[in-house]
């Protein structure tokens, strides 16, 4: 019988160490809300010490489905080496949240701001604080940046700011800001050759700047070096996507979250 726990244990361990799709209900009631749970990628950390969700820009959309085992591009050269000891510290499970609707915009994704939207952030993010029971940090690229600002700014009408421990601000779409009640560790990230027009590194720095006098908390602005151009939209390839520079990203995301390596 002990060797059935034995080997059940080990299974069970197991599979939380594996990369997944988890569902996660969406239980809010409210006009044309839809009933769709949230899907979102994990890679888990074995040895996580606080968990990083990511909120993705264009439409928000990605189209994961159950029973996807990976994610390239971006998504794995930048955020999936964050869970790898083999390439980082390996120290934070990384999830991609992944909307089950269009989140659009012409001049500026207001639809990041809906309630539904928010709503299903803080579902998630308490879904995941509530698994692993470390610190929960967001992170918003490009539109998504959009999504973490205005989720923050409910938090804090709803006072419930302690539900995350930090925020990383990232090829910001131009207009996503905190005010100047934020109290949260905020990394920003640009980069010095970027090339969509909405997602400015000189508008980021000003949101910088500003949070720098009215932030107690840390606040730091890394500027992306490396990397290349590519021939596509520039607003969702190349330098706005860290494209071949995953490494600079990431190393400067552990640094700012864990501080330097003793």
């Amino acid at each position: 019988m002990s060797k059935w726990i034995v080997l059940c244990v080990c299974l069970l361990t197991q599979s939380l160490t594996l990369a997944q799709v988890v569902g996660i209900e969406f239980k809010e009631k409210g006009f044309l809300f839809s009933e769709a749970p949230t899907l979102s990628f994990l890679w888990p950390a074995k040895q996580a010490k606080a968990t990083l969700i990511f909120i993705p820009g264009g439409e928000g959309r990605l189209g994961i489905t159950p029973d996807r085992k990976n994610l390239g591009g971006f998504y794995g050269s930048t955020l999936k080496p964050l869970s790898d000891p083999t390439l980082s510290r390996g120290e934070l499970n990384v999830v991609v949240f992944d909307s089950p609707i269009q989140l659009p915009g012409v001049e500026y994704p207001t639809s990041r701001q809906s309630s539904e939207h928010l709503l299903r952030i803080e579902s998630v993010v308490r879904h995941f604080k509530d698994q692993f029971g470390l610190p929960v940090w967001i992170m918003g690229h490009s539109n998504g940046a959009v999504s973490i600002t205005e989720f923050y700014k409910m938090l804090q009408k709803s006072k419930k700011e302690d539900l995350i421990e930090g925020a990383i601000y990232s090829s910001a779409r131009m207009g996503s800001n905190f005010n100047d009640k934020t109290r949260l560790p905020i990394l920003f990230l640009g980069h010095e050759r970027e090339q969509c027009p909405k997602s400015l590194p000189s508008s980021a720095k000003m949101v910088f700047e500003q949070q720098q006098k009215t932030n107690p908390s840390k606040t730091e602005f890394i500027m992306i070096k490396g990397g290349e151009a590519q021939p596509q939209n520039p607003c969702s390839s190349g330098f706005h996507m860290f494209y071949g520079a995953g490494e600079e990203a990431y190393t400067a995301i552990e640094k700012f979250i864990f501080g330097p390596r003793s």
